[in-house]
């Protein structure tokens, strides 16, 4: 679907939850808050309505009020539809006792409707906005977990028995305003001493002059074998807008060109090696991969050409979902895929094995490690954070993974 189109769309549900959600408030129309309070209401109803014209007319607002117009908005939205099942079950409720009111009138320990709406509508509404306001206060977005995982692989080459990858993902280099955590998490990755660092895309949010003033921290990741990279959806520029195409263009060779000054091996729909006592890891890397909202550019085809069944291989592809649309079904002989994309939402439940997070409904692989039959995915959590200035549950990742042969 168009963006513009998917805008609308949640933009018209929104406010139609608005006016639903109004009916809460409309009984309290002779207390002395109500007025300010509605306008508070309906002030968020309003920014909902201004964010879409926003994007329609392309007015760019700036990092600082497109962070809060989205947050408001989001925050809003999320809010309702936690609550809507608590108002739909009361007004369910109230029907059925306007079809049979005999039947209904013997019933005499039913909830009022007042106190039902006030107690847990009201409570299941102010959660989410509670936790979704704790995530931007607490300051998660820069407390970097590192997560270890051994995985036993049958076609690992013996010489490659024991290496440890360090895999990172979404930085989002425009979103980061503290640069001493930031380099806190740059020493957590290099104190690993890892063999290899991958990096499995989403460097900016949109512009690649987002990376001026971080050349010196992020050429300090570094590896004996190297650190390899691909693009993610938000490398190429598309979501936001160019006084021309060539603007766009200009936008990423300077963005490709800032990864190869960091010393990072870019890989865009090819493979690449190293080599250790004479056997290969063989490195896959595609650019971004999409089924459908996000654009296509990856070519697995090309990224998988010159090699054989037999090779060990390494994928690298910032959207899990290619996983499950190619790698499992054409491409079996592909032992271990890396991929990043969700940040788990930022928002959820990470607690030893226990995972949950309303991102599960949109991909089947969101985060940490996934078999099938042979073939393994990786997915990261995110280093960075993009939209929502905030982590709850979901904290930002650092994986160090140790090959083993099985």
């Amino acid at each position: 679907m168009d963006r513009a189109a998917f805008l609308f769309f949640f933009t018209l549900i929104s406010i139609l939850l608005d006016v639903y959600f109004y009916q809460i408030f409309k009984k309290y129309k002779l207390k002395k808050w109500f007025l300010p309070t509605s306008y508070i209401y309906w002030s968020i109803t309003s920014v909902t309505f201004l964010n879409f014209l926003f994007y329609v007319f392309d007015i760019d607002l700036g990092y600082f009020f497109k962070t809060l117009f989205f947050n408001l908005v989001i925050g809003n939205f999320i809010s309702k539809v936690v609550a809507l099942p608590f108002i739909l079950i009361d007004d369910f409720r109230r029907f059925f006792y306007w079809i049979y009111p005999k039947k209904m009138k013997n019933q005499n320990n039913l909830i009022p409707r007042s106190k039902f709406l006030s107690i847990s509508a009201s409570l299941a509404y102010g959660l989410p906005l509670t936790s979704l306001t704790y995530g931007i206060i607490s300051n998660n977005v820069y407390d970097y977990r590192i997560k270890r995982r051994v995985i036993k692989l049958d076609n690992l080459p013996s010489a490659f028995d024991g290496i440890r990858i360090c895999h990172i993902s979404d930085i989002h280099v425009g979103s980061l305003r503290n640069r001493l955590a930031v380099k806190g998490g740059i020493d957590m990755i290099n104190n690993e001493k890892s063999d290899i660092i991958f990096f499995t895309g989403d460097l900016v949010n949109n512009r690649s002059d987002e990376l001026k003033g971080w050349g010196d921290d992020l050429s300090k990741i570094k590896a004996p074998l190297g650190v390899y990279s691909v693009l993610g959806n938000h490398d190429y520029g598309e979501y936001t807008s160019w006084k021309s195409e060539n603007e766009k263009n200009i936008n990423f060779k300077n963005l490709i060109m800032g990864q190869k000054e960091f010393g990072w091996k870019l890989l865009m729909n090819e493979n690449d090696n190293v080599i250790v006592d004479g056997q290969k890891l063989n490195i896959v890397g595609v650019e971004n991969w999409a089924s459908s909202r996000f654009q296509q550019y990856g070519e697995l085809d090309k990224a998988y050409s010159g090699l054989n069944n037999e090779d060990f291989k390494i994928l690298m592809t910032h959207n899990p979902s290619h996983w499950n649309a190619q790698v499992t079904n054409n491409y079996r002989d592909i032992d271990l895929t890396l991929s990043g994309h969700t940040h788990g939402l930022q928002y959820g439940i990470d607690i030893g094995k226990f995972r949950v997070s309303p991102v599960r409904l949109a991909y089947k692989q969101w985060a940490d490690l996934y078999k099938y039959n042979n073939q393994f995915i990786y997915v990261n959590r995110g280093f960075g954070f993009m939209g929502y200035p905030g982590r709850v549950g979901i904290l930002p990742e650092i994986t160090i993974l140790e090959l083993k042969k099985s």
